[in-house]
């Protein structure tokens, strides 16, 4: 029996307090008002404020909390959002170390930030402002180079002068000043300090020119005889002689002062050349004025590499800024990276082809790079996507599709290479190959950067923005309700959208202003990291705080097409901890569980989860266009012009769609199910064990049968449900379950085993098994990321928190709790929206987005007016909305082996162990143990509570959640002594009322269509956005990111209009008339151009020479030695040729049994699926002889292929001698008519290229003959 729970655990601590502060038993998440005033009451007892300094409607709950607070320092990392800034300096100062980081006295900081002020900038709490931070470096930089161009010593009152003017433009204006140019301030500033020195000895021999007149007149005053004129003779002498010591004084000081500066100036060139030479960027198009872009957090625990698996490059991280900094000791001065400035500078005119395509990559190489960088993107690299289809097909055809696809995924290329820098449009028309594929590289561009594939994030994007702009009278103003990742994802992208897009607003309107609403004090909604009470002896990265994340946690794969892999590893660069799948499974009596049986009783819940697939419904998809798969890996373009449109040929409207092809009809069906045991989703479950008998498939398992069977047992699949109209994934499991209860022996034990996997896929769905729709509950299959899971080392608010800081804050409102939104209704209603707070505040808006968690929506805590329409509350009321919680356990020392990333626990019935339905209510308590010790900094242990038992900690007091923790963890580790955790944190998720829950699910009566329901707009003004909302990644961070993206798109469609597309899309290539002399610059027609004939006369006259040279070196070395064949080397193509007959009858047979149809036959997929299971399950005695054949052909396969490559380097060897020999005495001898074309052929070559600007573009087999 475990000992009682100590007072001091952080869930009791927050006893006493709520909104009201009035006495009520509170947890961090039993109200989000609790969590606010706890923050604020912390905040004052730091700054040792008092409450009067903040705003009357927070005094009461402040006062009621700070006696709580006091006592267990508990400060909430973001506590000071809306706080004045004198609190926030001395809360700064109290917590985190200002060494090295003096603030001036008009709140400047004239020595520069250090490398750890970049870091805190953007870490959990960090100390320093981002935005405040980001201004002092370019105000500093500013004003000394003004100081040494100018040459002249500027004292600290001037410095300080000159800090406040950039500072007050860049308030009135409110955007970021031009910061200056690293390369001219590396050569510029020497001659400044030269000029300084000039200008000083210029004014020492003006002094020299003053004192000769002043001592004649000191001669003069010594011939009065007088002794007052005497007297005041010497006066005016001593007078002189003082001024001029301290003259003398002033230019030693001077001179001194020049030659320090000139020292640390060289130190610090030095810096900065070495940086400009490790920073260079791959882009090959590069503007003049760079920008300053800030480094990301840190590197990551592993590997900074960016997602995209073309990607060379490393992010750089400021452990490399750390180390330039160091070594340019005693400069003090900061340097900050700097890349080119993205603004768009040039003409279309000035663009030109082919200018973003290395020229060191071979075509297949760089075709390689687009195809990956596709993929990376979400994109298909061979088709179009379906938005692309709908806008290209009545403007491309069949054969352009390739062309299309070339410059899209080459400018996706651009991006995933380096997304510290935006991909400008003058790259994106230098991915063409032509000049006559401009508009597709423009149409390309945009679709890229409207649909968030491109220049999305943490990143300075090019501004179309008119300069004049800022004197519209009329400004939209935008309203996104929730500060989650959907939100601030939705806020950064308008914003990045409309400056890159500013030339396109409606004319005599602004840049619509964007305003963040949150009604919690942080920021993040269910992604929060909390800092532990205790952070001593925390092992994080420096800058980084102890955390638990009470919601969000596990990133599931950075590739494959995640953005966070953009945003975290490529932007941020923070670091993180990469998750290994070694996790081992206790039974309940504290004892390890066998290996064998748990995979054993593993293939057995695989093959149940994968019968019961054969009922998922397939949704229709999206009609689209390939293109030239060869073309697009080879790097080359189609050849012609094409025919007609696609929307001709097709001769159907964009957006229609295939039927709907069930996943039974098993075209798709070639693999079995299986798990994720970090996310507990289940990957490629088909059906396809679904027409293999029941008794046969759990013997090639390993399952023995019972005596009374007769081994030709099948399983009846039939839907089940509470109500028949909506059956569920649980209950037709278990009916699959008790259907193999007959047939074999499952054991208490294998019970405890399946239902911890009925456990995991409760804790991938946040709900129990028995509420998911059958058809439609693993509707986003297939779209999972690849790449190892991590958790973010400091917390998963770092995430957030960057996208809010960088590149400029985003308006962020905190404690805004909206109550009621007025809209207009309506598909083109106007007049937007009215936004009335809990706190009395009322805001207009022309856009709202909606990003409340879907929980919030079903409670209808926000009210509209008028009440949403009836397909929109239809889809908000069936899909479901679940809840996961978390026990967290924090010790001063690990019992636990501290490598291993997870532990699981089997669960005891609450019944009779050998019925299924007695597992249920228990199952999912405590039955994973996350070892967070890493990603925390502190020895950290974190129970999920998932299925029923997520609503059992709702009800449950702290103390028993803690105590039951606590034995099951003795038992488990029974040779250790396992102590009472020091601090512990239980989340009740479904009591906060600005979550209501944790992540969707689909529900028994809803279909995928609700998600795509979801994220229409209402009217012209209302627009939905976040988890709940993203049909293809729903539940999860990216997909809620990625669901912000995507209304954003929809409301910049509604303010910028949509996308042009000019027609012709692609001209002709263009057939001039008129001599290569023409003033026109055109050229002759092809049949009659000199460039062709004398093309036509060099191609016959090499071909010719070619032929007979290959026809000496045959007869001189014989033919070229081929590559000998293979033999067979895959043993189960060998074992696929003798059973496939036999395969094909048993799966006609099965078939005919599921369909009651005699005439039925399987399909040639089905018979594979099933060839490839026979494959797997035969046994050892079986495959062998194939093994053995294919070893066999395998060493003859090696023997043949080192003799081919010796004799081919012989012959190769040879070939080339000869080649040489026979040129030298062989010449190939142009003639005269060949001559005379030739250069008449250079004389129209130039004649064209001079006339590129007139004509606009020039056709590629122009360059050369």
């Amino acid at each position: 029996m475990a000992d009682s729970v100590p007072d001091d655990h952080n869930s009791h601590g927050a006893t006493s307090l709520d909104p009201n502060g009035a006495g009520a038993n509170a947890n961090y998440f039993e109200n989000m008002g609790s969590m606010d005033s706890l923050a604020t009451a912390a905040h004052a007892q730091a700054t040792q404020q008092q409450q009067a300094s903040y705003s009357p409607h927070q005094a009461t709950a402040q006062q009621a909390a700070v006696a709580a607070a006091a006592a267990h320092g508990m400060v909430d990392p973001l506590f000071y959002l809306n706080d004045p800034a004198q609190q926030q300096q001395q809360a700064q100062q109290q917590y985190y170390s200002q060494q090295g980081y003096v603030q001036g006295p008009g709140g400047g900081y004239p020595q520069g930030p250090t490398a750890e002020q970049w870091q805190q900038a953007l870490s959990l709490g960090g100390n320093v402002e981002f935005q405040q931070l980001f201004n002092h470096v370019q105000q500093y930089n500013h004003s000394q180079q003004l100081m040494l161009q100018r040459g002249q010593q500027v004292d600290a009152g001037a410095l300080e002068q000159q800090q406040q003017q950039p500072q007050q433009q860049q308030q009135q204006q409110g955007n970021l000043g031009q910061p200056t140019d690293m390369v001219q301030r590396v050569h510029a500033q020497p001659q400044a300090i030269q000029a300084q020195k000039n200008h000083i000895q210029q004014q020492q021999q003006q002094q020299q020119q003053q004192q000769q007149p002043q001592a004649q007149q000191q001669g003069n005053l010594g011939q009065v005889p007088e002794m007052a004129q005497h007297a005041q003779w010497q006066a005016l002498q001593a007078q002189e002689q003082a001024q001029r010591q301290e003259q003398q004084r002033q230019l030693q000081a001077q001179h001194l002062h020049v030659a320090q500066q000139a020292q640390q100036q060289q130190a610090q060139d030095q810096l900065l050349q070495q940086q400009i030479q490790q920073q260079q960027q791959p882009r090959p198009i590069m503007t003049a004025r760079p920008r300053a872009i800030v480094p990301g957090h840190g590197a990551s625990a592993e590997s900074s590499n960016l997602s995209s698996p073309s990607s060379n490059i490393e992010a750089t991280t400021p452990m490399d800024l750390d180390s330039a900094l160091a070594s340019a000791k005693p400069s003090s001065t900061p340097t900050v990276r700097t890349v080119p400035d993205r603004t768009l500078i040039k003409g279309r005119a000035d663009f030109r082809p082919k200018t973003a395509i290395p020229q060191d990559l071979t075509a297949e190489e760089y075709a390689r790079q687009c195809v990956q960088a596709a993929i990376a993107s979400r994109l298909p690299p061979y088709a179009l996507h379906p938005n692309e289809y709908a806008l290209l097909k009545d403007h491309i055809n069949h054969l352009q599709v390739t062309t299309y696809l070339h410059i899209r995924n080459g400018i996706l290329r651009l991006w995933q290479r380096n997304p510290l820098v935006s991909v400008t449009r003058e790259e994106a028309a230098g991915c063409a190959k032509d000049y006559r594929f401009f508009d597709v590289a423009e149409v390309a561009y945009e679709v890229l950067v409207r649909g968030g594939y491109i220049n999305f994030g943490c990143v300075e994007v090019p501004s179309t923005v008119p300069a004049n702009l800022g004197n519209a009278k009329r400004r939209k103003t935008i309203v996104v309700i929730g500060a989650g990742m959907s939100g601030l994802g939705c806020a950064r992208q308008l914003e990045g959208l409309f400056t890159q897009f500013g030339d396109r607003l409606p004319a005599g309107e602004g840049v619509p202003k964007v305003i963040v609403l949150e009604a919690r004090g942080r920021l993040g909604g269910r992604i929060y990291s909390h800092p532990l009470k205790s952070q001593a002896g925390a092992n994080l990265p420096e800058g980084k705080r102890a955390t638990a994340d009470l919601g969000a946690q596990v990133i599931t794969g950075f590739d494959n097409g995640n953005p966070l892999g953009v945003l975290i590893r490529g932007q941020l660069a923070l670091h993180y901890h990469s998750l290994k799948d070694n996790s081992s499974l206790y039974d309940s009596d504290g004892t390890l569980a066998p290996k064998d049986r748990d995979m054993l009783v593993e293939k057995l819940y695989n093959d149940i989860l994968d019968r019961v697939s054969i009922f998922k419904q397939k949704a229709p998809q999206p009609r689209t266009v390939e293109g030239d798969r060869e073309l697009i890996d080879t790097g080359k373009d189609p050849a012609g012009e094409g025919g007609d449109m696609i929307s001709k040929v097709e001769g159907m409207a964009a957006g229609d769609l295939h039927p709907p092809t069930p996943v039974s009809s098993g075209q798709d069906n070639t693999f079995s199910a299986s798990v994720d045991k970090l996310t507990g989703k289940p990957s490629t479950a088909t059906g396809s064990s679904a027409r293999i008998p029941g008794a046969e498939q759990v013997r090639k398992l390993g399952w023995e049968l019972k005596p009374d069977t007769t081994g030709q047992e099948t399983i009846n699949l039939e839907p089940h449900g509470s109500d028949s109209r909506h059956p569920t994934l649980g209950k037709t499991m278990d009916s699959v379950l008790r259907q193999y209860q007959d047939i074999i022996d499952i054991a208490p034990r294998d019970l405890r085993l399946i239902n911890w996997h009925y456990a995991n896929l409760e804790y991938a769905n946040a709900a129990n098994v028995d509420l998911l729709s059958l058809g439609h509950w693993d509707q986003d299959d297939g779209n999972d990321f690849s790449g190892a899971h991590a958790m973010l080392l400091g917390g998963y608010t770092q995430l957030p928190r960057g996208l809010w800081l960088s590149p400029r804050k985003l308006d962020l409102r905190t404690r805004h709790a909206v109550k009621r939104i007025s809209y207009g209704s309506g598909k083109g209603a106007e007049g937007g929206a009215r936004i009335q707070c809990e706190n009395g505040e009322t805001l207009g808006a022309d856009k709202v987005v909606i990003t409340v968690p879907l929980g919030v929506l079903k409670a209808e805590t926000v009210t509209f007016e008028p009440p949403l329409p009836d397909w929109k509350s239809g889809a908000i009321e069936r899909l479901g909305y679940g809840l996961l919680n978390k026990v967290i356990l924090v010790y001063d020392v690990p019992f636990w082996d501290v490598e291993n990333d997870m532990v699981g626990l089997l669960r005891n019935p609450l019944g009779d162990p050998t019925i299924q339905e007695s597992y249920e209510s228990n199952r999912g308590r405590f039955y994973m143990f996350w070892n967070c010790t890493k990603a925390s900094g502190k020895p950290t242990l974190v129970a999920l509570m998932a299925g029923d038992a997520a609503t059992q900690t709702e009800l449950e007091s702290d103390d028993t959640l803690i105590n039951e923790a606590t034995t099951a963890l003795s038992k488990m580790y029974s040779d250790k002594s396992v102590p009472l955790p020091t601090e512990t944190i239980v989340t009740r998720w479904q009591k906060d009322p600005y979550s209501r829950g944790s992540y969707s699910f689909v529900g028994s009566e809803a279909t995928a269509d609700d998600y795509d329901t979801m994220a229409k707009p209402v009217g012209s003004s209302l627009y939905f956005a976040g988890e709940a909302s993203c049909r293809a990644y729903p539940a999860t961070v990216h997909g809620a990111y990625i669901s912000g993206l995507q209304a954003a798109s929809q409301i910049a469609e509604s303010i910028l209009g949509p996308i042009h597309v000019p027609s012709p899309l692609i001209p002709p290539k263009p057939k001039f008339q008129g001599s290569y002399s023409s003033l026109s610059g055109s050229k002759r027609k092809a049949e009659d151009s000199v460039i062709e004939k004398a093309r036509e006369l060099k191609s016959a006259r090499l071909e010719v020479y070619e032929d007979r040279l290959k026809q000496a070196l045959a007869k001189a070395l014989g033919e070229r030695p081929t590559k000998p064949g293979r033999s067979g080397a895959n043993p189960f193509l060998l074992y696929q040729k003798d059973h496939w007959f036999i395969c094909k009858a048993k799966c006609d047979e099965a078939r005919r049994k599921a369909t009651n149809n005699p005439e039925a036959k399987a399909t040639r997929n089905e018979v594979r699926a099933a060839l490839g299971q026979m494959w797997r399950d035969a046994p050892e005695d079986e495959k062998r002889p194939y093994l053995n054949e294919t070893e066999n052909n395998k060493r003859s396969n090696a023997a043949s292929v080192t003799e081919f490559k010796k004799k081919l380097a012989e012959w190769d060897k040879a070939a080339v001698k000869f080649r040489k020999e026979w040129k030298e005495a062989n010449p190939s001898v142009p003639g005269e008519d060949e001559v005379l074309l030739a250069r008449q052929a250079e004389l129209e070559i130039a004649e064209i290229k001079r006339s590129r600007k007139l004509n606009g573009f020039i056709d590629s087999d122009d360059e050369g003959y």
